[in-house]
């Protein structure tokens, strides 16, 4: 061993840094592992995750082959671009940017419907898109929608979400401030998409492919279980109608729910209440 390699061992423990090396290194074998593991799936399946047409649109073209890069988010990448174009959306905000993985999508439901993309980070996330109706805005989003309806006015736009996507802190409480603030100002029709709806340790994606996640204790699906008052499995796959929305969870690549706004209309509420 040379003295280099001593004196930093000397000094990690020094300054009381031997638990952080051990766990350093449990991180470092934990990470081969999955990649040994992940290796050996895509070997034996062949590692193409998605078939292609001649018929592909060249938007739904690049999401394809933006999502066979497996990230905590690529399996959803494909359903967020069809779920959010169905809406012919005039603005989509999106709660969340960090490396752009569902700004690439936005951007390209956005040019196809000629809508306004609005994009809120706590970090400078300001080069991740060049489209011309995209507005970045470096802030905590529950701080940025306290000023949302005059930031709109001065910017000449209506102040209607009609997609609405959060990824953001996963945390609870703040989740909770997101809905509890930004949903009113959903339009009738819209979709809202929370990410990480299923985060533990460790997550699986469809091709049996693995990554690895944190526990932050149920924080996103708990806040929408106590907002919409109902108890959700999010190991499961599922499809509900609750209170108004239609609500269709992914367990998968670390947990995907998409909330519709259904148009009530007279025959729903005589329906949903009973009435003949």
């Amino acid at each position: 061993m040379t003295n280099d390699f001593i004196g930093r061992i000397r000094t990690a423990l020094e300054e009381g840094g031997v638990l952080k090396l051990a766990k350093r290194g449990f991180s470092r074998v934990l990470n081969l592992g999955i990649r040994v593991y992940n290796a050996l799936v895509v070997f034996v399946t062949g590692g193409k995750k998605y078939s292609y047409s001649s018929s592909d649109s060249p938007e739904l073209l690049e999401v394809k082959q933006r999502s066979e890069k497996r990230t905590d988010i690529s399996d959803h990448l494909i359903p967020l671009f069809i779920e959010s174009l169905e809406v012919d959306p005039d603005v989509i905000v999106e709660l969340g940017v960090r490396g752009g993985e569902s700004t690439f999508v936005f951007e390209r439901v956005a040019r196809l419907c000629g809508s306004v993309l609005i994009s809120v980070d706590v970090e400078d996330c300001s080069d991740v898109s060049s489209y011309d109706r995209w507005h970045f805005v470096q802030m905590d989003d529950v701080e940025f929608v306290k000023v949302f309806d005059e930031w709109c006015t001065e910017r000449q736009i209506e102040p209607n979400i009609d997609v609405l996507f959060v990824d953001t802190s996963h945390l609870y409480d703040h989740t909770l401030q997101e809905i509890r603030h930004w949903f009113p100002y959903l339009s009738d029709g819209s979709k809202a998409f929370f990410h990480d709806t299923n985060l533990t340790n460790f997550y699986l994606r469809r091709d049996f492919t693995i990554g690895r996640g944190w526990d932050n204790n149920r924080g996103v699906i708990r806040a929408l279980e106590d907002c919409l008052d109902k108890k959700f499995d999010e190991k499961k796959e599922f499809i509900e109608f609750v209170g108004g929305w239609l609500i269709k969870h992914d367990p998968y690549c670390n947990g995907f729910t998409e909330l519709v706004k259904i148009r009530e209309t007279s025959k729903m509420r005589r329906n949903f209440s009973g009435d003949n």
